[in-house]
């Protein structure tokens, strides 16, 4: 189940260089304590029609299944007092957002945004670079290349962030794996595809090969509490598109791979 929290105290506002939200950092009483949340402040529009909320979830739970660091997540509530002890931009702001609760995850410390001129070896480190360029194009994410990344850094790990951009409609739907064609979008603009392009033929032999193992043994029903929840809550059902999607691509996982090695051959 999400863990739904109130907001107790708004910390500031993060004013994003790139991105399209600035995100609220509240924060929270929970059974851990005190816990500073970044709150992602969507319009109607963007939860209701774009199910942006949704998005975040189910791929904040699907990155876990993948073996890949993503920060907690939580719905908030911001009670409107807190906003009205605010500046009168950042009321505003809070005007125009959704009513409902929102989503949100734990804001991690000593992190810096990856940049894409980094060496390779400063993400192989980190994280399998061949599995996020899979998991991306499974969740049919162009929201990871130049100039933001979405992926934070630690000194050890690497944490995926921002999914709101993911399961498009007409990107998840009357799709034919067998006939599949991967966009640059998804597959040139990548953040890792330089880095898969360029590594020997004997290193991109086992390409893909841990996605596939993971995706594989993938139970959709794992994610039926999260829809079940969120349309509880008040949120819009935009499960079937993606479990269809998802159960397809398991079915055709051999296809699907094979398809992902040529995009870097």
């Amino acid at each position: 189940m999400l863990p739904v929290y109130e907001a107790i105290d708004i910390l500031g506002v993060i004013n994003e260089k790139v991105g399209h939200t600035k995100p609220w950092v509240v924060l929270a009483n929970t059974p851990q304590g005190l816990t500073s949340f970044v709150v992602k402040m969507y319009n109607t529009n963007q939860v209701e029609f774009q199910h942006c909320v949704t998005k975040e979830f189910i791929c904040n739970a699907l990155a876990r299944e993948f073996d890949l660091k993503v920060p907690g997540c939580a719905l908030i509530n911001i009670p409107t007092e807190l906003a009205f002890s605010r500046s009168a931009v950042e009321q505003h702001q809070f005007d125009n957002t959704d009513e409902r609760p929102k989503f949100a995850t734990v804001l991690l410390n000593n992190v810096n945004n990856a940049i894409t001129t980094l060496p390779k070896n400063e993400f192989s480190k980190r994280i399998a670079l061949d599995t996020l360029y899979a998991f991306d194009n499974l969740i049919r994410n162009s929201d990871r290349g130049n100039p933001k990344t979405n992926l934070l850094l630690s000194p050890n790990d690497a944490f995926l962030i921002d999914h709101e951009m993911t399961f498009g409609y007409d990107d998840i739907t009357n799709i034919e794996i067998e006939n599949f064609q991967f966009y640059d979008r998804f597959t040139r603009y990548h953040l890792f595809y330089n880095h898969l392009k360029k590594a020997q033929p004997k290193t991109k032999q086992n390409y893909f090969d841990e996605f596939l193992f993971y995706l594989d043994i993938l139970n959709l029903r794992t994610l039926n509490p999260y829809f079940h929840q969120l349309n509880n809550e008040g949120f819009s059902d935009y499960s079937q598109p993606i479990l269809t999607w998802l159960n397809e691509i398991k079915q055709k996982s051999a296809i699907f791979v094979n398809l992902l090695k040529g995009t870097v051959q």
